[in-house]
């Protein structure tokens, strides 16, 4: 029961394990002690990361792994959650995720890069702390209430999408659009934030998209269509993004090609 993952290749071979038995609950607390910058929120990621390294050490949450990579680490995909379960990853260099980054609430994550984060796309809803740039080639969700997340770099991508998910920026948010739950991502330099029921929201999304949201954004309370010069009624569907997201869909239209002038 000990090693209960051991029997199934782990996605980060390299990686030390308390599974293994190459981390203990001190090693694990020492490295904690060692890389955890924050302060955002009263230290929670830090208070969650010492939770469940209690708890594993305790025999409970058996099913999740303590690791810790040290150098630059390139993945096709880290979906916490996934099994082998990750309950907490300390990288100690850059992060890069050629497809999708995805961390969990339920069951609990905490991720700490001390470099950069890299990925397609990057969903959230855990606790998740970056030394450098957190980066996306098309889109970063940040969901839910029950955690946070802090980068000490840039937050870069074309769409950032954020749901009552506690996030603090100590650099810029940098986006082509940037929409949701205003008031809880914090950034040094100022961003620009639009709200998702503004229609310019509506006009730079991707029509695959808009086709999941009709029903819910688009129409009135008659079920007719709304006015397209007036407000959006409804929210976002941050469950129908999150599912259109892991897909690989990309969030927004294709910006129109430039045209060319005539000679």
């Amino acid at each position: 029961m000990a090693n209960m993952m051991g029997t199934k290749k782990h996605l980060l071979p390299k990686a030390q394990r308390f599974s293994a038995g190459t981390l203990t609950e001190e090693s694990a607390l020492a490295l904690l002690k060692k890389h955890a910058r924050g302060k955002f929120a009263k230290s929670s990621t830090l208070r969650s990361a010492k939770r469940f390294i209690e708890q594993r050490a305790g025999g409970d949450r058996a099913d999740s792994d303590i690791l810790h990579h040290v150098g630059n680490l390139t993945l096709e995909e880290l979906v916490t959650g996934r099994r082998p379960r990750i309950g907490l990853l300390i990288v100690e260099g850059d992060l890069t995720v050629k497809g999708r980054y995805e961390d969990s609430l339920d069951p609990e994550s905490v991720v700490i890069v001390t470099g950069s984060l890299r990925a397609r796309d990057v969903i959230t809803t855990g606790f998740l702390e970056v030394h450098g740039d957190l980066v996306a080639s098309q889109s970063i969700l940040f969901l839910d209430n029950d955690a946070c997340c802090e980068v000490f770099g840039d937050v870069s991508a074309p769409f950032v999408y954020t749901n009552y998910h506690a996030v603090k920026v100590h650099g810029g948010v940098k986006a082509r659009l940037v929409t949701g739950d205003a008031k809880h991502i914090r950034s040094a330099q100022k961003h620009a934030f639009i709200e998702e029921t503004d229609p310019r929201v509506r006009e730079v999304l991707s029509p695959k998209l808009l086709k999941v949201f009709a029903d819910e954004v688009f129409e009135d309370e008659e079920g007719e269509e709304a006015d397209p010069e007036a407000p959006w009624i409804d929210a976002i569907d941050a469950e129908k993004l999150a599912a259109f997201i892991r897909r690989g869909q990309p969030a927004l239209a294709q910006p129109a090609a430039p045209r060319r002038r005539k000679k």
